[in-house]
C-alpha cells in the first residue's frame, strides 16, 4: 500500500493494479443511545467512556470509495447527498478534490440501500448523478426497498442484482455480511482492503467492544457476527479495512486488543 494523494476530503491509496480512493461526504453525530449492548439496550453512560463525541453526541463521518483501475471506475456506496443531515452531500467536492469527475464512474455498487449510501445517486435536479456509470449493483435482498424509494426512479433502469462473489469490477469481490441490513455487503479489493460498509459506526467504542450493535442494525445479533467474523478475518488476513463511518481517514489496518481489537489509520508514515 502506498498513499498517493491527499486532500481535506479525500484520500488515495495505490494497492497493485488498482487505486483506492476515500471520499467523504461530511460529518454528523447521532444520539448516545444508539450504541446498543448485548441486552439490546442502549449502553449506560459508564461504557461510554472514550467515545468520540461532537457536540454530546456520538460522530458519524459518512464515507464512499472509488476503485480506479484499466477496466474501468467503481464507485462504493454513493453517500447522503442533500437527503438527510445539511453538514452531508459533500461526494461532489471530495470527487473534485480527488480529481475525478461524475462521468468517470463506469459502475457502482451499494453496501446497502440506507439513506446515507444511495441518495448520492441522483443530482439536485433529480437527474443522474453518474451519467455513464451503466451499472448499479444492489443486493438481490435490498432491490424491492431500492425499487420503492421515489428518488431512485431516475435510476432504475440501470439497476442489476449482486450476490456473494460478484465481481462488479475485475479484482473487486463481493463478500455477504448481513445483519446491518438484509443484503449488507462489503468489497474485497485485490485481495488485500475489505470496504465493508456499516461494519462498524462508532469505532471508538465498537473496536475493543465488537459486541456493541447499532440502533438501526436490521438483525443485531447477526450484525454482531459478521463484525466479529470479518474482523478477525482482516487480522489473520492482513487485510486494510475501509469503512463508511471509521474515523478519520477511514481507511487503515487492525489488531486484536484484548478481548476487542484496535483500529489504526493509514498515514503516509505507515
Amino acid at each position: 500500500m502506498r498513499i498517493v494523494r491527499e486532500t481535506p476530503l479525500s484520500m488515495t491509496l495505490e494497492l497493485a493494479q488498482l487505486t483506492v480512493t476515500m471520499l467523504s461526504d461530511g460529518e454528523t453525530a447521532m444520539p448516545l443511545t444508539h450504541l446498543r449492548g448485548l441486552d439490546g439496550e442502549a449502553l449506560p453512560p459508564a461504557e461510554l467512556e472514550g467515545a468520540d463525541l461532537s457536540g454530546g453526541k456520538l460522530r458519524l463521518p459518512v464515507r464512499a470509495f472509488l476503485v480506479q483501475g484499466r477496466a474501468g471506475c467503481l464507485l462504493i456506496d454513493s453517500g447522503a447527498a442533500r437527503a438527510w443531515h445539511p453538514t452531508l452531500g459533500r461526494l461532489p467536492a471530495a470527487m473534485n478534490e480527488a480529481g475525478v469527475g461524475p462521468g468517470e464512474v463506469t459502475v457502482i455498487a451499494l453496501t446497502h440501500t440506507h439513506v446515507d449510501h444511495l441518495s448520492g445517486l441522483v443530482d439536485e435536479d433529480g437527474g443522474l448523478a453518474f451519467p455513464n456509470a451503466r451499472r448499479i449493483l444492489v443486493a438481490t435482498e435490498e432491490l424491492d426497498a431500492f425499487r420503492s424509494e421515489p428518488r431512485m426512479i431516475p435510476v432504475l433502469s440501470r439497476v442489476m442484482p449482486l450476490e456473494q462473489g460478484d465481481g462488479p469490477m475485475r479484482g473487486v469481490t463481493a463478500i455477504n455480511a448481513p445483519g446491518h441490513s438484509p443484503g449488507h455487503m462489503a468489497f474485497l479489493v485485490e485481495g488485500r482492503l475489505l470496504i465493508w460498509g456499516d461494519l462498524v459506526h462508532h469505532a471508538a467504542v465498537q473496536f475493543p467492544r465488537p459486541e456493541v450493535t447499532w440502533v438501526f442494525d436490521d438483525a443485531p445479533d447477526q450484525a454482531r457476527a459478521s463484525r466479529l467474523a470479518l474482523m478477525e478475518q482482516a487480522v489473520e488476513a492482513g487485510w486494510l479495512v475501509a469503512g463508511a463511518h471509521l474515523p478519520n481517514p477511514g481507511l487503515g489496518h487492525i489488531t486484536r486488543d484484548g478481548n476487542g481489537y484496535a483500529f489504526h489509520p493509514a498515514t503516509r508514515s505507515a
